[in-house]
């Protein structure tokens, strides 16, 4: 593995690329955390990273389509660490509680994004000019998808009640998680247990409202 590497390097321009553009959406996600989207500008963001605003536009065309693509990038890697460690557990209980303690985690550990993210309406109620990239909404489509196939798991082994289409039992634990979640970002600190501690929670009132036992 080591050989490959060697034989296969990250040309520097590229790294030094990829960094630039991590340092602009790391910077904008605190500008926009501070000042919120409308308020926030190209040029602040530009000072929070320490580089020219020409620097910021050449990686992006206005604040949009930065916004834009830090909801993507944080989608995907939301979906990509979550579903990873769900393929991990076997049973159908576990692959929910994985799912339910992985999304509680990346938002607390996204905290600055999410409340901006949150407070901008989300997806599912967008205040920005333009609808999020095609992208993002098929990653997420394709990701209800998914918790769908652990519904209809869950449903082949008796816990989940057969008579609740699939896609509605995970879009109905995707709206409960976010329920939750969204008093949180309200709060001026976190309470203990952090947001992760709600899991318990939202398993005891999904599984009980969905369950065939």
């Amino acid at each position: 593995m080591n050989n490959i590497k060697e034989m296969n390097p990250v040309p520097r321009k590229l790294r030094d690329k990829l960094l630039r553009r991590s340092d602009i959406l790391e910077a904008a996600i605190r500008v926009f955390a501070e000042k919120g989207y409308h308020e926030a500008t190209m040029l602040d963001i530009a000072r929070q990273a320490e580089y020219a605003v020409g620097t910021i536009y050449l990686y992006f065309k206005d604040k949009q389509s930065l916004y834009l693509a830090l909801i993507d990038e944080k989608t995907e890697g939301f979906i990509r660490s979550t579903e990873s460690k769900i393929d991990k557990t076997q049973e159908v209980l576990d692959k929910i509680k994985v799912l339910v303690e992985e999304e509680l985690l990346y938002f607390e550990e996204n905290r600055d994004f999410f409340k901006i993210y949150f407070s901008e309406g989300g997806i599912d109620n967008w205040t920005i000019k333009d609808k999020p990239h095609i992208s993002t909404i098929n990653k997420l489509a394709r990701f209800l998808d998914y918790v769908a196939g652990i519904m209809k798991a869950g449903q082949d082994k008796g816990i989940i009640k057969d008579d609740l289409e699939p896609k509605k039992a995970a879009y109905l634990l995707m709206s409960l998680i976010k329920a939750n979640t969204l008093p949180w970002f309200k709060e001026s600190q976190v309470k203990e247990g952090g947001l992760r501690g709600q899991t318990a929670a939202i398993l005891d009132i999904f599984l009980r409202g969905v369950s065939a036992r």
